[in-house]
């Protein structure tokens, strides 16, 4: 099997990972911040050594600030729920998921808050000036994915950062695809709320993910529930992590995605060179065939491509590639419905291949000569019909 679809999931984890994920269905299996006992403790202190190692990685002020979730969909949605203003504007963009989209026009469509989305003017890509006409006085959030999940088309979170510093807006970014891919640090890049999926760029197992917080705003918890503290009071309390956090956590996800960071930055020179690397080839590559047509810029080499194959729907080649070479490719919309509304792909969709770290070259030489012989198998059911 040769496995493309890492912009889902990673398939591959590093060995680390495992072993971790190992040792919290084993070693720290107790429920961690519940009980006073020796298994409860060690669980509480292996989270918190956890906490540590992102709250270093990605540059947060405070270890309690990084709140573990069972993804980045909940991470978005405690982000921008928790943080609502009732006649508030958000400004998001085109390019978001629907993990973004889908609360804040829940919250419009309620006449809670006041939306715009932002398009792009030049050559794809979101720039500070298309987002700063679209400000209000009752402006109060900025949404941006970093890395598109269907083209991987990347915003200038640091510029949009700064505005959002010295104009006093919240600033929220979606790290699903960049994360472990790209240096992020929310100091000095001036955002306020980072979310981050687990089982992505990071490594770690599906069922974990973190929002991580910077600076003076916190979002209510949309969560309630036991948190181990403040037991006494059947009202929820105000201090992170735990008052996010309610419920029993997933200890052995928590520590696969603590494998997964130390491993990325371990490796991170590495992983970034490599992933430009086998982009601008394959870029390059498929530029070369016949009737593909490719929708990612040549300067986004941040491992996600998305093309066409003529106007054959884009599930279709999803489908031949796996049923013919084991090929794991995505094909249709990639829940960004107004991203492909701006490709002019909503009908078609895209087929996406999505690269890792573990990907090999000649992984990806297969696929092109699998590209290349469906296409010329389309090519010769056209000439006989005719």
């Amino acid at each position: 099997m040769i496995y493309l679809d890492n912009g889902a999931t990673t398939r591959k984890k590093p060995n680390t990972v495992i072993a971790a994920l190992l040792d919290g269905a084993t070693k720290f299996s107790a429920n961690p911040g519940r009980s006073g006992h020796k298994a409860s403790l060690d669980c509480a202190l292996e989270v918190a050594n956890a906490r540590q190692v992102i709250q270093e990685y990605f540059g947060i002020s405070r270890m309690e600030n990084v709140i573990f979730t069972s993804g980045c969909t909940e991470s978005l949605n405690l982000a921008i729920l928790g943080s609502v203003k009732k006649g508030g504007h958000v400004i998001a963009t085109t390019f978001e998921h629907n993990s973004t989209l889908r609360p804040l026009f829940e919250l419009e469509k309620n006449g809670v808050i006041e939306l715009s989305i932002v398009e792009p003017t030049e050559k794809g890509k979101i720039k500070l000036e298309d987002i700063k006409k679209c400000v209000r006085p009752n402006t109060y959030m900025i949404c941006t994915i970093h890395v598109s999940n269907v083209d991987g088309a990347e915003t200038d979170i640091t510029e949009i950062g700064n505005f959002c510093k010295e104009n006093g807006y919240i600033y929220l970014v979606d790290a699903a695809q960049s994360a472990g891919h790209k240096c992020i640090n929310m100091q000095k890049q001036n955002i306020n709320l980072l979310s981050l999926a687990g089982h992505k760029g990071l490594f770690g197992v599906q069922g974990v993910g973190a929002l991580l917080i910077e600076g003076d705003h916190l979002p209510n918890p949309i969560k309630f529930g036991g948190t181990g503290t403040e037991s006494i009071s059947v009202y929820q309390p105000h201090e992170p992590p735990e008052c996010y956090e309610s419920g029993t956590i997933a200890t052995p996800n928590i520590l696969s995605l603590k494998a997964g960071v130390e491993f990325v930055k371990k490796y991170e020179k590495e992983i970034q060179e490599k992933m430009q690397k086998q982009t601008k080839w394959l870029l390059d590559e498929l530029n070369k065939i016949e009737n593909v047509k490719i929708y990612t810029d040549f300067n986004n080499l941040n491992g996600v491509i998305s093309f066409n194959i003529g106007d054959i729907d884009s599930t279709e080649v999803a489908e031949y590639l796996n049923e013919n070479y084991r090929i794991c490719v995505r094909g249709g919309l990639h829940c960004a419905p107004l991203k492909h509304k701006f490709l002019g792909t909503l009908n078609q969709g895209t087929v996406r291949v999505s690269l890792s770290y573990f990907t090999t070259n000649n992984e990806l030489k297969m696929f092109i000569i699998a590209i290349k012989k469906y296409v010329e198998l389309i090519k010769q059911s056209n000439l006989n019909n005719v």
